[in-house]
């Protein structure tokens, strides 16, 4: 951890502040683009004085009253502590940016914005001031109906192609509301030996492509959140089912957060034998890599199987310290902790086939949800990698490789 002093001018400083945990501790939870502090302070870091007044158990609300006092000296010195760069996630060209407050604009809207509810948090002068995401289109009035600019999942509503997130990196948003996929090395699964000897090794390449992904805000006129790829043809700007896709729901109270992923043939092969009692040849599984045996086992098994061994490893790179501490990279048996639907959308009418697997995170555990209300609560500054694995149970499905 490194203290850092800061010399403020006089005036507003365009800095959004909070307070960690029961006990207090003003912490910058988000600095704004006209801030004359830009640059110089980030988000995460932690505010210890103020004029070398200590403020470290602090409130916000105090550290604010601070600030105002003197806002119009010439100078003021805030001092605060931050993670070292040694200790700080580099910022990776490949970074899977899926920040929790995206959007994705209206259906035959040319506009967009945030519609996060109650994000009005205080500045430094008191006053209060709106979060709001940078999105693939331009801005509406305050004036705007938001509704009118949220994407409604409808029952017999055919909607417009919807614009999906860009992938990374992208100028016009400044890098927000994007996605990419982050490198397989970042991710350690288990080894070929791990059941005698529990050391986890770096993974091989994704064995899944990834396509994209969408964040789509429903509300209580929406329609169903499950089935998507059956009943909603406009994900992924229409293209969900150009290709064999597995998708992976993430239902949230506010919306819902889907990614993409190509389906190799031998896959699919598979899945036709298991649904459609197709009768073309199929590989041996003794002659199949210990991986691929692990994932087809989960495609054609028991929705019990699939629970017991679809697997997210979530990292936060990127994002307040608080964050960073929760999401950290630690495995979860995802159909374990949360309940989980899965289905197989055969081709027809020019659609290719489609595995998807809906997660319900509303009704997940309390560490669960606590790490979800966190990424929502810092969702401006958030950047998440989330690893997908099937977990190799037993030593013919080890070593285990990320399937995206």
């Amino acid at each position: 951890m490194a203290v850092v002093d800061i010399i403020a001018p006089s005036g507003a400083l365009g800095l959004v502040l909070g307070t960690i945990g029961p006990e207090g501790g003003p912490i910058v939870k988000d600095v704004k683009p006209e801030s004359q502090l830009l640059g110089k302070v980030q988000a995460g870091d932690k505010i210890v004085a103020i004029d070398d007044v200590n403020v470290q158990t602090s409130k916000h609300s105090h550290v604010i009253q601070l600030l105002r006092n003197n806002s119009t000296s010439d100078e003021r010195k805030i001092t605060i502590l931050r993670e070292s760069q040694s200790q700080t996630p580099e910022r990776r060209s490949s970074i899977s940016r899926r920040t929790l407050a995206g959007f994705v604009g209206a259906a035959k809207s040319p506009r967009s914005r945030s519609t996060e509810p109650g994000s009005h948090e205080p500045d430094e002068s008191g006053h209060p001031t709106t979060k709001q995401e940078i999105s693939c289109h331009n801005t509406i009035d305050d004036d705007g109906d938001v509704n009118d600019c949220t994407n409604q999942l409808s029952n017999g509503l055919h909607l417009d192609h919807i614009p999906t997130l860009p992938r990374f990196p992208v100028l016009e948003t400044k890098d927000r509301n994007c996605w990419s996929e982050p490198s397989h090395t970042i991710f350690k699964i288990r080894g070929h030996n791990y059941l005698a000897d529990p050391k986890k090794i770096q993974s091989g390449p994704y064995l899944f492509t990834a396509r994209g992904a969408d964040l789509i805000l429903t509300n209580d006129k929406s329609g169903p959140r499950t089935g998507i790829a059956e009943k909603y043809s406009s994900i992924l700007a229409g293209h969900a089912r150009s290709i064999p896709t597995f998708v992976i729901n993430f239902i949230f109270d506010w919306g819902i957060l889907v990614n993409y992923y190509e389906i190799p043939a031998m896959y699919v092969s598979f899945l036709r034998a298991r649904y459609e009692g197709s009768n073309q040849d199929l590989p041996a599984m003794d002659a199949l890599q210990p991986h691929e045996r692990a994932i087809i086992r989960f495609l054609v098994g028991s929705d019990n199987h699939r629970n017991a061994t679809l697997k997210l490893i979530p990292k936060c790179p990127e994002g307040p310290w608080a964050v960073r501490q929760l999401v950290n990279g630690k495995p979860a048996l995802i159909g374990k902790r949360l309940p989980a639907q899965y289905n197989y959308y055969p081709a027809k009418d020019g659609k290719a086939e489609c595995f998807e697997a809906d997660l319900d995170t509303r009704e997940t555990d309390r560490v669960g949800k606590k790490a979800i209300s966190l990424c929502r609560k810092y969702m401006t500054t958030v950047t998440l990698d989330v690893g997908i694995v099937i977990e190799g149970t037993n030593t013919s499905e080890l070593p285990e490789q990320m399937l995206g």
